[in-house]
């Protein structure tokens, strides 16, 4: 079985993460277009050179959804895919890999399903700064506090924070 993963590259939001029984373009197609039927059409996809991508029938896609301008990555070229790379080896290591096993397709799209939701609105990115990728897409990114200020403001650690924490811990010489 393939997942392909749909991202937006500037927030890092996975738009969709859909189960294929193989590399086949029209179900990729209908992955494609399910995310932009959701979110909209994006001005380029760049997706690496799998027959998948590379069939007519995923051109016309492209061009039948607002032209959309299709790029390939470099083969060999470290980065030019690097941010769907990313999110699939996520995929597998941070999810897949702590399922014993995977019972069918079914299964596998309510895995995908489950991560999307965990990596759009739970997970920080670090090159997002920390933020989560729903945060940056929809533009709910949290104020930052003053740079002179010693401690997260509390209208601010109760908003974001919830939960109860440790923030610190004394310690002293036992004896």
């Amino acid at each position: 079985m393939h997942v392909v993963v749909v991202i937006d590259h500037f927030s890092r939001k996975i738009m969709a993460a859909v189960p294929l029984e193989g590399p086949n373009a029209g179900w990729v197609i209908n992955a494609i277009e399910e995310a932009i039927e959701k979110y909209g059409s994006p001005k380029h996809i760049i997706s690496d050179q799998g027959s998948a991508f590379i069939s007519e029938a995923f051109e016309e896609c492209l061009k039948n959804n607002n032209h959309i301008k299709h790029r390939l990555g470099a083969i060999g070229k470290k980065g030019s895919i690097s941010v769907t790379e990313r999110a699939n080896l996520t995929l597998k290591s941070e999810w897949l890999n702590h399922v014993p096993i995977i019972r069918g397709i079914d299964h596998l799209h309510g895995l995908c399903n489950e991560f999307q939701v965990w990596y759009n609105s739970w997970r920080p990115h670090m090159a997002l700064d920390g933020n989560r990728p729903d945060d940056v897409f929809f533009s709910n990114l949290p104020e930052a506090p003053p740079r002179d200020a010693k401690s997260v403001p509390t209208e601010i650690e109760i908003r974001y924070f919830r939960q109860a924490r440790i923030t610190g811990y004394r310690l002293k010489k036992a004896g």
